[in-house]
């Protein structure tokens, strides 16, 4: 037999993450694949990024994963979102070149050192006395592990579907894990199923773009990547368009062919990414939803139809597509089908991603329940280290809710259920200011030292970053800004060149002069200045733009930000009040029944845990802190 440190199952981009962590701990690590030619490949559409998920992506980055580089290398586009909204919605979107992605990560993980890469599908797990000791394949052929990651995707159970087809399949053309399932219930796994679909792919010589409109991207986005180095970023457009009157219409008449409709399929699919299907049912007086189109690679013809996910039979496909301007013509090269899947309830692990069920067995992806690239990725990530970590001895990691989006995708998918597929949003975030993609390289800096993956070099430069704006933050409140008349002149000879008023208003409006004293600090809140007009009033500092954007930011929501942190270190203490793993929550007197079942079948290890259980209250809490506390 066969023996690795690691063995992860799975090479989505949860699976690469987590075999390139685990690898790059120094452990032997095996990644299982069914088909290799298929590594890390985007199974629908052709984008990372976007609200939630380019923060999850960045922090990736940040700590030493594989897909923030990556994606900034291999796009078609990166787009920056929200920049004229408040600080915590602004997002970047990469159109990825889905075929480029996939032959370079496969490229990086057959050079990775340490790692092997595995053909094969893994029917069963070798477990002894509670404690998973390896994988056996199709072929009878076992390997030993000291650690297992799951990272299965749509193929745990898959069966694809189309219309009235329904078969086994992990996606179109790849079987599925039929054995697994089974194996995962007879270790005393709950498992459940979700549905997910894809849109049709058509032909770009086949689009009348001249009844579209174009979508360019930015020449200078703002990476995923601290490493990420490249001055300019060139872009391919995408393009917009509407369905019709028309469509909704042709839409209606098919819906009776609707694997939904007909119950061929499960109804929990994604609610953040919803069917055509189901816009038509849900908000029949809407004619004009937006399409995007948008290209899979420059090496391929096939444009992704974003907004047109269906699984309905092929003739309906047609039929409905052909309503939607400037696709009258349009020829369909894959059509649109759904895939129904096993995934293991998440309530079933630990904040590691170490399941409680087995020791040594971790599960990562959309075998948690979740949706997306980026959330599967994240979860790799924490899974491989956290196994190389207990491999070695050392302290597993866990992000808090406080630190990260990762902190928060890891404690909802455990402590909250979900009628759907699990999606990070910003909303999800009690700490959305704090939780900027921004300031990323400051919050997890210390995270990203302790697990050690990130290049030294550039660890050092973020740390002297850190450095950098501490200081120049202490400076600029020793520094103080007089109300004189030649400094009230200045303002308002700012304020009339950024054209926000005209200047008969100006000399009137008080509210642009100054009139008492004030730190540098405080003065760089004020709306018309910046750190480069600032020097008019003060000397300044040649600081990297890093630094420059951090001291910018902290001025001018130094008041929110600190508020903010106030929240964070009250909740601190009662997030880290442990629970007994044993804990007899039927024995406390007053605590409701929705309450006592709720904590019972999540099995919180922390009160900040049990106060995101669904049913359970503040006055629930507030018992359970003082039996603690006794």
């Amino acid at each position: 037999m066969k023996n690795y440190d690691i063995i992860v199952v799975g090479a989505g981009h949860a699976g690469v993450e987590a075999a390139l962590a685990a690898a790059r701990h120094g452990l032997k690590t095996a990644l299982f694949m069914i088909y290799l030619d298929n590594i890390a490949m985007m199974s629908c559409n052709p984008s990372v990024g976007g609200p939630g998920k380019s923060h999850l992506v960045s922090e990736l980055g940040m700590l030493g994963g594989e897909m923030a580089r990556h994606i900034d290398k291999y796009n078609l586009q990166l787009k920056n979102l929200n920049h004229t909204k408040g600080l915590a919605s602004r997002i970047t979107r990469a159109q990825a070149d889905k075929y480029w992605y996939r032959v370079k990560m496969r490229e990086i993980i057959e050079k990775q050192e340490n790692l092997d890469l595995v053909q094969g599908i893994v029917v069963d797990l070798i477990v002894e006395n509670k404690k998973v000791m390896g994988v056996e394949d199709n072929l009878g052929i076992k390997y030993g592990a000291k650690a297992v990651v799951l990272c299965t995707g749509t193929f745990l159970g898959g069966e694809y579907v189309m219309g009235d087809v329904k078969y086994s399949a992990g996606r179109q053309g790849e079987p599925a894990s039929v054995d697994l399932p089974d194996r995962l219930v007879e270790y005393g796994f709950e498992l459940d199923r979700y549905q997910t679909a894809t849109p049709p792919r058509i032909a770009k010589s086949s689009i009348d773009f001249s009844k579209t409109e174009e979508l360019k991207g930015e020449d200078k986005p703002r990476y995923f990547s601290y490493e990420t180095k490249k001055e300019y970023n060139s872009t391919l457009p995408t393009w917009l368009t509407f369905t019709t009157p028309e469509t909704i219409k042709v839409g209606q008449e098919m819906l009776k062919y609707s694997p939904i409709v007909t119950g061929i399929v499960s109804t929990k699919g994604p609610r953040h990414c919803p069917s055509l299907d189901r816009k038509i049912m849900n908000f029949p007086e809407k004619t004009n939803h937006q399409i995007f189109l948008e290209q899979e690679s420059v090496e391929s013809d096939e444009i992704y139809i974003n907004g047109f996910t269906t699984a309905m039979p092929p003739f309906a496909q047609e039929a409905m597509l052909k309503t939607i301007s400037g696709l009258e013509n349009a020829k369909i090269v894959r059509y649109g089908y759904a895939v129904e899947y096993n995934f293991v309830p998440a309530y079933q692990l630990k904040l590691t991603l170490e399941t409680k069920v087995l020791d040594g067995l971790y599960t990562a992806g959309t075998i948690n329940g979740t949706s997306g690239y980026e959330e599967a990725a994240c979860q790799g990530f924490m899974a491989g280290v956290n196994a190389a970590r207990k491999i070695l001895g050392k302290k597993e990691i866990v992000i808090d809710r406080s630190e990260g989006y990762i902190g928060v995708l890891i404690d909802d998918i455990i402590n909250k259920k979900t009628p759907e597929p699990y999606r990070v949003l910003p909303s999800r975030a009690e700490y959305r200011l704090t939780l900027r993609q921004d300031n990323i390289f400051i919050r997890l800096l210390e995270k990203a030292k302790e697990i050690g993956l990130l290049n030294a070099e550039k660890l050092t430069e973020l740390e002297n970053t850190c450095q950098e704006i501490e200081n120049e933050i202490e400076r600029l409140k020793s520094i103080t800004v007089y109300p004189t008349k030649e400094n009230n002149e200045k303002l308002l000879e700012i304020v009339e060149k950024q054209n926000q008023f005209e200047s008969a208003e100006i000399e009137k409006n008080s509210k642009n002069s100054m009139n008492s004293p004030v730190s540098a600090f405080e003065f760089l809140a004020r709306k018309e200045i910046n750190y480069d007009n600032l020097s008019e009033f003060v000397k300044t500092m040649e600081l990297s733009d890093l630094a420059k954007e951090q001291v910018e930011i902290n001025a001018k929501y130094s008041v929110f930000i600190e508020r903010e942190k106030a929240q964070i270190e009250k909740f601190k203490k009662l997030e880290k009040m442990v629970i007994p793993k044993e804990f007899d929550y039927e024995s406390v007197k007053g605590l409701s029944n929705i309450a006592i079942s709720g904590l019972i079948y999540g099995q919180p290890e922390t009160i900040g845990q049990a106060s995101r259980i669904s049913g359970v209250t503040y006055n629930d809490i507030s018992l359970l802190i003082a039996i603690l506390k006794n």
